[in-house]
């Protein structure tokens, strides 16, 4: 299906620009292109990013009429700021003109696009924030643009939303009777960059030329010797921040640390303090970074949770960007986000920089910032650049062993639906991608690993948690769920089968609980260890020796690592599944076979057989057995440590 020209023009405009992280950051700015008969206009959709918008997403199409119609509203402006934002909005989405099965909302400033020329780019470039944030910018800018017959025009700042919209049109009138036209070039004070042409090649190249002509004489620090960085301190680092967001405000974050030659060039900068005592510089960095990024000499507990305390006291949000002096930028966030954060601190080091020879840096007033953290459609656009998802598990971090297949798989979906954070650990990588790919399906923002790992082996092992240390910055549950089961009978068993079960049953809890037990103490905020057992660690069963001693070992270990582990707040506990018989490598067509033989049936009555044996008579699934490790990896189970919790539709009574 051909799309009508003005979309394709967009599509075209917002992704180039949108693939220069010079001029964006995160899903900041916007663009539209109108319809030849300027009846309509295709813009940005909020929350969305440049780059990613196609044919499907990432725009609407507005009636410019009615867009203008609320600029004309004097009824809307008598409202207070909240309301009349909020209706605004409301209004907006009643102008969208298209078939869009969709919820998502036009740019908050497409007011600004209607009455501008045809093809608008609004943008943040370093170049030309540098200026409009520094105390001596516009006259800076008076001089680069001083032979242009049209020049930019400057918009002193206005809190954003209806009242920039109707402060502009107002300047925009002023520029008419002075040039006899509309400007092209707009630079908006303590914000960014507007552009307006006829055509969309004559819009990104006034982009290049204007970025271009202010870019000239901008500096970055110079760069540092390179030195080698302590993995040991990043991670001591990480495990201090966590510690200190949870005791300062009860919450559990992701860790991501960051270095390259400019982060390194500007923490050696002599006015880094200087640079950083400024508040933030734009809406971008309040909806992701939470505000300026907070230096740290020395990185302890107490030292970041006291600097979280004081803005918490503040009324402020609480920082996610730390600069770290000799370390690097430290980041709390997920995946989708710390990549913008650091993008962002990045361009705010570069701006606060060229800013302090310009005058001084010029950040947003606490009024501003008030309005910006209170205004319906940043608070949007924050929500929308979070994307976590909601349960019992909300943002911690979690491993589960064999989560390739079987419970381990079951376990790992339910906890990553449950809201955490999960390295799928397994032996065969490639069941384990099978596994991430399963939970991305069913839940696009979860936040996922896939570590290989032999559980068997102290150096797969320390390995493994080195990369959880790498992509998360912290763990909060560990599930032992690897296991093996081979069954013969006593007379029958061969030796190494039974060391094998021993190895992998009990030798790969150990090693798992022994490095996640010294990553919680360290971190100090006390943890969940579960190691996955069975009813066959309570009750014996026929021909299961190997499996009867390494289940009845895990459960008694745990005790023993309960005993151990709680002053440290670490609890430990034990899950003993019934017969679980979807996704199992256990139950497998051998396996079935012997037990058939066992019981004088034939295969395809051994499923029925055990389902008859439980007290509700019901198969019990994968997600039965993660339901339980949720409930006692999670607050509900604070004080529970040191049990056994039997899901077996009530086999083995526990006394």
């Amino acid at each position: 299906m051909k799309i009508e020209k003005s979309l394709a023009d967009l599509i075209k405009i917002s992704n180039t620009v949108g693939k220069d992280a010079k001029l964006v950051q995160g899903g900041g700015g916007n663009t539209s292109v109108k319809t030849d008969d300027g009846k309509y206009m295709f813009i940005k959709a909020s929350g969305s990013a440049l780059k990613d918008m196609n044919e499907q997403i990432g725009w609407r199409k507005l009636n410019i009429e009615k867009v203008l119609s609320i600029l004309a509203d004097k009824e809307i402006t008598r409202l207070d700021a909240t309301k009349r934002e909020t209706e605004v909005v409301k209004r907006l989405a009643d102008c969208c003109c298209d078939d869009l099965n969709s919820n998502a909302r036009p740019s908050v400033e497409a007011h600004l696009h209607a009455m501008l020329d045809k093809c608008v780019i609004h943008l943040h470039p370093d170049a030309v924030r540098a200026f409009v944030n520094a105390k001596d910018g516009q006259q800076k800018i008076d001089k680069i643009f001083k032979g242009w017959k049209y020049p930019p025009l400057w918009i002193p700042y206005v809190d954003p939303g209806l009242m920039l919209a109707k402060k502009i049109a107002a300047l925009i009138g002023n520029y008419k009777s002075q040039y006899n036209r509309k400007p092209a070039v707009l630079l908006l004070e303590k914000h960014g960059l507007f552009v307006s042409s006829d055509s969309p090649n004559t819009a990104l190249k006034l982009v290049s030329q204007t970025v271009g002509m202010m870019q000239k004489g901008l500096k970055s620090p110079t760069k540092p010797v390179a030195k080698n960085i302590s993995i040991e301190e990043i991670v001591k680092t990480k495990l201090a921040i966590r510690n200190a967001y949870f005791k300062a405000a009860g919450q559990y974050v992701q860790a991501k640390f960051y270095i390259d030659e400019t982060i390194a060039a500007f923490l050696k900068h002599k006015d880094i303090k200087k640079m950083l005592s400024s508040s933030s510089l734009s809406p971008d960095e309040l909806v992701y970074a939470n505000g300026t990024p907070v230096w740290l000499e020395n990185a302890t507990p107490e030292k970041i949770a006291a600097k979280l305390n004081s803005q918490i006291k503040k009324g402020e949000k609480i920082a996610k960007a730390f600069l770290v002096k000799d370390l690097g930028l430290f980041v709390t966030s997920n995946e989708k986000n710390a990549g913008v954060v650091r993008d962002i601190v990045s361009s705010s080091l570069f701006i606060r920089h060229n800013a302090l020879s310009m005058g001084g840096i010029k950040s947003l007033t606490k009024r501003e910032i008030d309005f910006v953290n209170n205004w319906e459609s940043e608070a949007f656009r924050q929500k929308a650049a979070c994307d976590s998802v909601d349960g019992l598990l909300k943002d911690k971090i979690a491993v589960v062993t064999g989560a390739g297949s079987g419970l381990g798989k079951s376990i790992a979906i339910g906890i990553a639906k449950s809201g955490a954070a999960v390295a799928l650990a397994d032996i065969d990588s490639a069941a384990a991608e099978q596994t991430k790919a399963e939970i991305l399906k069913q839940l696009p923002s979860a936040e996922l690993l896939v570590a290989q790992c032999n559980v068997t082996n102290e150096t797969s092992v320390q390995n493994a948690f080195s990369q959880i240390m790498d992509n998360f910055g912290g763990l909060d549950i560990l599930v032992n769920a690897a296991g093996i089961a081979p069954a013969f009978s006593l007379v029958n068993m061969p030796v190494e089968k039974w060391r094998m079960a021993l190895e992998i049953n009990l030798t790969g809890y150990l090693l798992m609980a022994k490095y996640a037990a010294k990553l919680m103490i360290a971190q100090g905020i006390g943890g969940s260890i579960i190691n996955l057992s069975s009813k066959s660690g309570l009750e014996a069963s026929k021909d299961n020796t190997p499996y009867n001693a390494t289940k009845a070992g895990e459960i008694h270990i745990a005790r023993g690592w309960a005993m151990e582990l709680g002053k440290h707040g670490i609890r430990v506990n034990s899950v003993c599944p019934g017969n679980v018989f979807e996704g199992s490598k256990i139950w497998n067509p051998e396996y079935i076979k012997t037990c058939a033989k066992k019981y004088g049936i034939k295969p395809e009555e051994v499923i029925p057989y055990y389902v008859s044996k439980t007290i509700l008579g019901l198969e019990i699934k994968g997600q039965d057995i993660a339901d339980a490790i949720i409930f006692l990896s999670s607050e509900k189970a604070r004080v529970i440590t040191g049990q056994t919790l039997v899901v077996d539709g009530g086999q083995v009574m526990v006394r």
